[in-house]
């Protein structure tokens, strides 16, 4: 019975590890940013531009900026990363904004998307916890 239960406690420590890792993954930021990217594209390509870009601001300021994404990468993957992510973001605005092509806005969305999963992967491999961004600590 005593092998039982330290076998149950241990368990339940490994599970509440695992929800913590995975509380702790930077991907699942970037998924967040990756699916409002995606919906701002089904917009432009339902030929609602405004909603588009609407869309596109909320991504950043949403969970890339808000989930403290963009601080994570520039403090420790540098500034110069930041900064380009942060143009590919102005970047689809303008396209938007100017009318580009479809095909034109879906590439530079999809190099968007691909940039926030590699800087996820690297923040994770780099083991930056999300809560280190967290107000109050």
């Amino acid at each position: 019975m005593l092998v039982a239960r330290a076998l149950f406690l241990l368990l339940a420590m490994s599970a509440a590890w695992v929800a913590q890792a995975a509380d702790e993954d930077w991907m699942s930021v970037a998924d967040q940013v990756i699916e409002q990217l995606d919906t701002a594209l089904t917009s432009y390509q339902a030929g609602d531009a405004k909603t588009a870009r609407r869309e596109v601001i909320q991504a950043y300021f949403g969970p890339f900026e808000g989930e403290k994404m963009e601080a994570a990468i520039r403090s420790h993957l540098g500034i110069e990363p930041a900064f380009l992510l942060e143009r590919q973001f102005g970047a689809i605005r303008k396209d938007i904004k100017s009318g580009a092509p479809e095909k034109e806005v879906a590439s530079a969305v999809n190099k968007l998307k691909q940039a926030l999963k590699d800087h996820a992967e690297q923040l994770n491999e780099a083991g930056v916890p999300l809560s280190v961004y967290e107000v109050n600590q």
